[in-house]
């Protein structure tokens, strides 16, 4: 039976913000068994706590950005998803400034980081969410699908408006070392035609070479990249830390086409609704284990600062 995780020792790294542009601090400290993933905007005081879960999805417009009370932290999923690829449970996410350091546009960084803090083993056994039956969800010509079986897999198809990219799929088992080798690695990207228009939205702000793929009419203009399909497996990575959202490790294979954030976060709110009717019917009261009820105000761990 596997066991929860934190980190041995509280480790920071920081950079800009991919869509803001501003410089932030991220510190990861341990938290003890239970407590889930909870972001602490440090510049607001020790009290601006937001919980990384689905209730707290407040906009998935090109990445996922979590709020409560005022409180907002926004490109979670590539760090969500390098603590979902080690199994890190329970931690503290101290960010000074409003977005999650881009790095280089990858979760690697944030493996190295979490390897460099150590993992260390809880006593609360770990309780995986095993998909029970189909769930469906579609808009437009995209969809995505998630199916029971006994370990989590993706298959992940993007069809791509550039006659060198067309349709590229893959196929994965999602454990630990898969996902350390043939995902994390894997950047964000985007399209040169499109960075004005983005930029007038708000976004990619931050955006470089050094931390995004870039393409051009020819192809990546930063090339080479780290895999032919990369960009492809980058929306692997962030469907690996949208699910994360959930708190506990999903079980089944999800098959999606032409997705993004806006469809993970529809497939992880079926995924608590389908759980809340299954508790719901069964009459036990039963709290998924990185969530507290509302009526608990989470509190600042004593950690050193």
């Amino acid at each position: 039976m596997s066991v929860q995780q934190t980190i041995q020792k509280p480790v920071s790294c920081e950079g800009i913000g991919l869509h803001t542009g501003r410089p932030a601090r991220l510190t990861l400290r341990p938290a003890p068994d239970g407590f889930g993933i909870v972001f602490q905007r440090s510049d607001l005081g020790r009290e601006a706590l937001v919980q990384a879960t689905p209730e707290n999805v407040a906009d998935v417009n090109y990445s996922t950005t979590l709020a409560k009370d005022g409180v907002e932290v926004r490109t979670v999923e590539h760090l969500m998803a390098a603590l979902a690829g080690l199994g890190v449970d329970n931690l503290l996410v101290e960010l000074e400034g409003v977005e999650v350091p881009a790095m280089d546009g990858s979760a690697a960084p944030f493996v190295e980081l979490i390897r460099k803090a150590g993992l260390k083993k809880q006593q609360t056994p770990r309780s995986p969410l095993q998909i029970k039956k189909p769930i469906n969800i579609s808009l437009e010509n995209r969809g995505i699908r998630l199916v029971p079986s006994r370990t989590l897999k993706v298959i992940y198809t993007m069809t791509f408006d550039h006659p060198l990219l067309g349709e590229q799929t893959v196929a994965l088992p999602i454990t630990a070392e898969s996902f350390v080798k043939e995902i994390a690695p894997a950047r964000t990207f985007g399209f040169l035609k499109d960075v004005q228009h983005l930029r007038e939205l708000g976004l990619a702000r931050g955006g470089s070479l050094r931390n995004a793929v870039v393409i051009g009419e020819a192809g990546p203009i930063n090339g080479p990249l780290r895999y032919r399909d990369e960009l492809v497996r980058h929306k692997i990575l962030d469907l690996v830390g949208d699910l994360y959202l959930l708190g506990r490790p999903v079980v089944g294979t999800v098959i999606a086409y032409g997705a993004g954030h806006l469809l993970h976060a529809k497939l992880v709110n079926e995924i608590q609704r389908q759980l809340q009717e299954e508790q719901d019917r069964s009459g036990v009261e039963h709290r998924a284990a990185s969530l507290l009820p509302p009526s608990e105000p989470l509190r600042p761990l004593p950690l050193p600062r």
